[in-house]
């Protein structure tokens, strides 16, 4: 028997006829130049390529309605590489031997999932065991560039009514630009046996439309880090066209054992605890929405990372620091963060405003622009000479501009365009502190797919 509108035979085992195979063509561009060196006289620093990918996910329906598996085939393809131009790829493509950016494949997911659903139970529950892609807590995936990172563990996923509950352990990750799983390790390259991380959501729907949602989300990597965040939203109507949307977050981490050095990718991070604090609003307005936010972070640290130019030495201040391990990602998304410059040091101030627009009211469907300013201040840099050591107030800005395009013709469905490009200046001793001043451009062209 052939199924209505497929040319797949049905067996009448929803194992097998409800399975589904669907992925990802995708090209990407980036070009990211540090522009500090022209202050030095020489050629700026520049990360970039263009790539291809594709990514293909395979997986059965539900034996019994209880159990499912599933897979994901990542491949990166280079297609142009300068490597007079570029120093590297920024994590486009694998780095081989001798440093040559190259393709890769891998079997980036490779897991099986335990289901209890049933028709008019409050409580439901899924248990995915494998390679997988994760957000739990503050445990995270990253699909901003060729390929998605994945991770290898245990992902519960449970809800009773309005309340949700995760809980993930993992041990081991496949970055979205190596061909492999490895172990999560510290700066100093030592193993990091695991991390445990946990997540309690709660959404109340209140009077005249309103909601409220609450969250509490936490990691904690085994002798190295515990992290916690804790975050509120309020949305209501203002009117038929008008609606506002206010909220906060807070974000505590601190050392939980010696594999934390105080030290991330050579720069200074917090000696034993840091904090930081959000509040944002959002107003959308017909077509328009604006976005307002303002965050202070507080990462202290007794000792300081000293960099030499021109006979004196520059201490740049201590950093927050999200993620769980060297080759690990964290859930941040801080409203106040841009995309080429985190903006986190210690004692910062960061305002945030911005705004975007929906032009399909003027007939462009899916067609979406926007832009955001970020002004950071607050910070000290330490300036030490021959003679004398003090202390400067420095402060940091970011321009960014976004465009994002969803087809929306029946012929080039499932196609989307997306660009952004950020603009990052700092004051002259922060900039000789980090070695940092940034123009950052990257564009993604995605065709989504669905065999069946």
């Amino acid at each position: 028997m052939i199924a209505s509108g497929s040319c797949l035979a049905v067996t009448g085992t929803p194992f097998i006829d409800d399975g589904a195979i669907d992925g990802k063509i995708r090209t990407v561009y980036y070009d990211v130049e540090n522009t500090y060196s022209k202050d030095q006289g020489v050629k700026p620093y520049r990360a970039g390529a263009w790539t291809g990918g594709l990514h293909l996910n395979v997986r059965s329906g539900y034996l019994g309605d209880l159990f499912a598996v599933g897979g994901s085939f990542y491949g990166a393809a280079k297609l142009h590489y300068d490597k007079d131009r570029f120093k590297d790829s920024y994590q486009l493509l694998k780095t081989g031997k001798n440093g040559k950016q190259e393709g890769f494949s891998k079997l980036g997911q490779a897991w099986f999932e335990l289901k209890c659903e049933q028709e008019g139970n409050p409580f439901s529950g899924r248990l995915k065991v494998g390679r997988q892609s994760l957000y739990t807590g503050l445990v995270s995936s990253s699909g901003s560039r060729t390929v998605p990172s994945t991770w290898e563990g245990v992902n519960l996923n449970t809800r009773l009514y309005e309340t949700q509950f995760k809980f993930a352990w993992v041990n081991k990750i496949s970055l979205r630009n190596e061909d492999k799983f490895n172990r999560i390790e510290n700066f100093n390259g030592r193993r990091i046996d695991y991390i445990l991380a946990a997540e309690l959501a709660h959404t109340s729907d209140l009077t005249n439309q309103q909601s409220l949602e609450l969250k509490y989300r936490n990691a904690f990597s085994k002798s190295f880090l515990q992290a916690h965040n804790a975050e509120i939203n309020w949305k209501t109507p203002l009117s038929e066209t008008m609606n506002l949307r206010l909220g906060g977050i807070v974000f505590h981490t601190r050392k939980d054992g010696n594999l934390w050095s105080g030290e991330v990718f050579g720069k200074k991070s917090f000696d034993d605890k840091a904090t930081a604090g959000n509040l944002n609003a959002t107003l959308t307005v017909g077509s328009w929405s604006f976005d307002a936010a303002v965050s202070t972070f507080k990462a202290e640290s007794k000792t300081h990372k000293f960099r030499a130019d021109n006979g004196a030495l520059y201490a740049a201040p201590a950093v927050y620091y999200y993620d769980l391990g060297k080759n690990t990602h964290g859930i941040w998304g801080m409203p106040t963060s841009p995309f080429a410059e985190d903006m986190l040091y210690d004692g910062e101030t960061v305002w945030m405003a911005g705004v975007s627009y929906d032009f399909s009211s003027l007939g462009a469907k899916g067609l979406h622009l926007g832009y955001g300013y970020f002004y950071g201040s607050g910070m000290d840099v330490i300036v030490s000479d021959k003679k004398s050591s003090k202390k400067v107030g420095v402060s940091e800005n970011e321009h960014d501009i976004w465009v994002k395009y969803i087809f929306p013709q029946k012929v080039l469905k499932g196609l989307e365009f997306k660009l952004e490009y950020g603009i990052y200046r700092n004051d002259r001793e922060l900039m000789k502190a980090i070695n940092k001043e940034e123009n950052d451009l990257r564009v993604w062209l995605d065709y989504n797919f669905v065999i069946f």
